[in-house]
């Protein structure tokens, strides 16, 4: 500590400097020291005054000599602190030197760390991806598992299980299950689990497609008799299973044309024995208006029979040329067929524009319920989107109607043969327009032959009994040119009135 102090004040020790100098304070080795005096104002005002430079050099000495002492006296009071302050310096130096080995550790550290969490951020961004190509895989499986595996129970029940309700729902979702095969077997044909599958769900169509086309045989079967109510059964048995016969169609055709054709054979003897025997029945029921000799032009004389007998001209002879009540058959209210066993009781006959009215009601009322069943259960639901759809119905129905459609032709063929109504068969051919505008409301197509036919056979017969109504008015009036003047109006005059009005 005293050599430091020695080191300080070593530049103010003068006691050699000063012995070749004069009291006077002339030039000497001061001065020589002392280059700045000039510019020194207290070595300036030193000099000016006379100064002895000794005497003011000793008393400097003293001074820093004094100052000295008071320096190393506060030094030595102060040691203890300054060595206790040296101390704890060294110990904030060690603490110091120790934490930044501990900062440095911790950011050798935490460079680790920040390594480790930018791998976990790439493993999470790689397990993330990963996780989104399993749910994407996950989903495509599923619906791959979903389309094509068949549940144990539905396969027992399509097997073995009673042909009911829940054999139509089992059937449906193996059907379903046959439909996602056949769209994606190119798609997936390498798939191994679709080549396992394939087969048996092959074998599931033939059994199921042997079994229901065995309960619609039997079911078809029940039709035969003539006192099954073909409608009732229609919408109890075959509609709400109806989706058999459209699985037959899409996975076992041949078995589907074993079904229509039998269907066909059954109901068209079905509907052509109940028609003719309510043609039977309303031929019964007929009641002669007019017959050859009814014509304008008649003689007012009654015609003899061959014992002499008077024969009435015609068995209605009221409503030949008189429309009368007749025309409440265009009644468009009343759309009841005739009841063969309260008309018979009944004991009443009927012109015949009212029995071919009800015989085309009967057919109409028929021809719309049946084709709309061969609609819903022949024709697929796909095809009834097409127009093929349409024409597989036209041609189903036309096999089952031909039959009960001719009888009817042939029902009003023999009328026109003998009848001379001219009323009757003009009545005939405002109901056939009325029947084809009610089955264009219906939208039922099927049935334009059969007005079509009636049009055909009405409108000829209906031109030739006018033709014999004109020729009998010639005859009369050359007849009566050769006779004396009548003053009085003939009876033909009345019937041409009649006739004219009910035109």
């Amino acid at each position: 500590m005293h050599k430091d102090v020695d080191i300080v004040f070593e530049g103010f020790d003068t006691t050699d400097d000063c012995d070749g100098g004069s009291g006077s304070g002339g030039s000497g080795p001061v001065e020589q020291l002392l280059p700045d005096k000039e510019n020194d104002e207290l070595v300036k005002q030193v000099l000016t005054k006379g100064v002895d430079l000794q005497e003011y050099s000793r008393q400097i000495e003293q001074e820093l000599q004094a100052l000295e002492d008071e320096q190393l006296s506060s030094y030595e009071e102060h040691e203890g602190a300054l060595l206790e302050l040296d101390s704890e310096i060294r110990g904030c130096d060690e603490v110091l030197a120790h934490m930044e080995t501990l900062l440095g550790s911790f950011k050798s550290r935490l460079g680790a760390i920040n390594n480790d969490i930018q791998s976990l951020q790439s493993d999470s961004q790689s397990m993330s991806q990963q996780l989104r190509n399993r749910v994407v895989t996950e989903k495509q499986l599923d619906k791959i598992i979903q389309g094509m595996v068949v549940e144990p129970a539905a396969v027992r029940t399509i097997c073995d299980g009673d042909v009911n309700e829940q054999y139509l729902e089992c059937l449906m979702e193996v059907n379903k299950k046959i439909a996602y095969m056949r769209v994606h077997s190119k798609q997936h044909r390498r798939l191994k689990a679709f080549q396992e599958v394939q087969p048996e769900l092959d074998r599931l169509r033939l059994k199921a497609s042997a079994r229901v086309r065995q309960f619609l045989l039997d079911k078809t079967n029940d039709l035969r008799s003539l006192n099954t109510n073909a409608h009732v059964l229609q919408s109890s048995v075959f509609l709400k299973y109806r989706f058999f016969n459209h699985f037959l169609i899409e996975r076992h055709p041949e078995a589907a044309v074993e079904v229509r054709d039998t269907y066909i054979h059954i109901m068209r003897r079905y509907y052509l024995e109940h028609f003719e025997t309510y043609q039977r029945g309303l031929t019964k029921l007929e009641r002669v208006v007019a017959d050859r000799g009814d014509v304008i032009g008649m003689e007012e004389a009654s015609k003899l029979s061959l014992f002499g007998a008077a024969k009435p001209a015609a068995r209605d002879r009221a409503h030949v040329f008189n429309l009368g009540a007749r025309a409440a058959v265009l009644d468009g209210d009343d759309t009841r067929a005739i009841v063969l066993s309260v008309a018979s009781e009944a004991s009443s006959r009927r012109p015949f524009e009212e029995l071919f009215r009800s015989y085309s009601l009967a057919l109409a009322d028929n021809a719309t319920a049946e084709y709309e069943f061969i609609m819903q259960f022949f024709v697929s639901p796909k095809a009834r989107q097409r127009s093929a759809g349409a024409d597989m119905a036209r041609m189903v129905f036309g096999h089952i109607f031909e039959p009960s459609i001719r009888v009817g032709e042939q029902f009003l063929k023999a009328y026109l043969e003998s009848t001379h109504d001219v009323l009757g068969v003009l009545l005939c051919i405002r109901i056939v327009a009325q029947l084809a505008a009610e089955l264009q409301r219906r939208q039922v197509p099927a049935l334009d032959s059969y007005v079509n036919a009636m049009n055909m056979l009405l409108w000829p017969r209906f031109q030739a009994i006018v033709d014999s109504h004109i020729e009998s008015i010639k005859h009369m009036a050359a007849a009566r040119a050769r006779a004396k003047l009548d003053t009085q109006p003939p009876a033909m005059v009345r019937r041409f009135a009649e006739l004219a009005a009910s035109l």
